[in-house]
């Protein structure tokens, strides 16, 4: 601590929307030690996420290569970089084996993380600050602000904006107002998810896509990463009419910005959902196989699908939920 102004070390390596829900903490941290040095570590893949972020000194970014030996090589290196920095306060979001690791070889005096079950992988054993949830039912956004309440108080305002450059935004906004009707209102669908328990189907995506166009109120831009454009080519055949297929973005910027000029966003439980809901655009989501309690944006405006019935798969909660039902809850947000 130099003259009294801590240096913070917040560690969230991934996934990207789980990054996302750690901003309003960090808007938290910042608000409340406005003099102190804050820095992240985070994984490459999420990185555009915190990177030049207003709260931010600095972001600390851990390239993960292909194979386990230089893996481990490359992260011994990176924790002794984090060690060098000689931080005054390490705060562990993650709550795995490789996060408790950093804290571990950190050097740091206070060192916080979740306690079990919250924190797994034993990460937990390696800070000398472990903090018991209440409910394992909490909001991952609650459960972060939990974490960081003996640090600063608990903020009114729930921010969680990404920093997109201005050259990025004009680029957004030009591809905008040559593509769409000024007058109609875009739905950013995004089709693709991860993980199979979260894939609500693409017939049902390609049935949305037209009774929205036939509206007459919407256009539709099907939204897409790296290795998914078969998927969103997919559901364009399936369809009668002529949604935008979007064009590739090539970083996390420039997504951010497309979901921020978007009217709406439709989709799963994903990260470019996550990154919408933090961009300030509305967000029907469809929810199957995460309960939307613990994963659901915590901003708001947003509307979320879900058949909470028991005793059901996550393929028959997701099949309950029809395009009727997405199409009505799109509506809403029109009127």
């Amino acid at each position: 601590m130099i003259n009294g102004v801590p240096r913070i070390l917040v560690v969230r390596l991934s996934a990207i929307g789980d990054v996302v829900r750690v901003l309003p903490a960090l808007h938290a941290l910042r608000e409340a030690h406005p003099n102190a040095q804050i820095d992240w570590a985070v994984e490459r893949k999420s990185a555009a996420v915190v990177e030049g972020h207003h709260a931010l000194d600095r972001v600390l970014v851990f390239q993960r290569p292909q194979g386990t030996r230089e893996s481990i090589r490359l992260f011994w290196r990176f924790c002794r970089q984090i060690r060098a920095n000689r931080y005054d306060i390490l705060i562990d979001f993650h709550g795995i084996f490789k996060s408790g690791m950093i804290s571990a070889i950190s050097g740091v005096a206070d060192r916080y993380a979740f306690a079990a079950p919250r924190g797994q992988e034993l990460s937990y054993l390696f800070a000398n600050h472990c903090v018991k949830l209440p409910s394992q039912g909490l909001n991952r956004v609650e459960e972060n602000r939990l974490l960081t309440d003996a640090l600063c108080p608990r903020p009114k305002n729930l921010s969680s904006s990404i920093f997109v450059p201005l050259d990025i935004q004009e680029e957004v906004n030009a591809y905008f107002e040559e593509t769409f009707d000024g007058g109609k209102l875009v739905v950013a669908m995004h089709v693709p998810v991860e993980r199979e328990e979260k894939q609500w189907s693409v017939e049902n995506y390609a049935v949305l896509a037209d009774d929205l166009l036939a509206d007459g109120r919407f256009e539709v831009l099907l939204t897409w990463g790296e290795g998914q454009y078969d998927l969103v080519q997919q559901v364009v055949r399936m369809t009668r009419r002529s949604p935008v297929i979007a064009p590739q973005t090539p970083d996390l910027k420039h997504y951010a910005w497309l979901a921020h000029r978007a009217d709406l966003y439709f989709g799963g439980d994903t990260g470019p959902m996550h990154i919408a809901a933090a961009m300030d655009t509305p967000v029907v989501a469809v929810f199957g196989g995460t309960d939307p309690a613990k994963h659901a944006p915590y901003k708001r405006p947003c509307e979320i699908l879900y058949c909470d019935e028991p005793g059901l798969s996550s393929e028959e909660r997701l099949a309950r939920i029809t395009p009727d039902m997405a199409y009505e809850a799109c509506v809403r947000f029109a009127v």
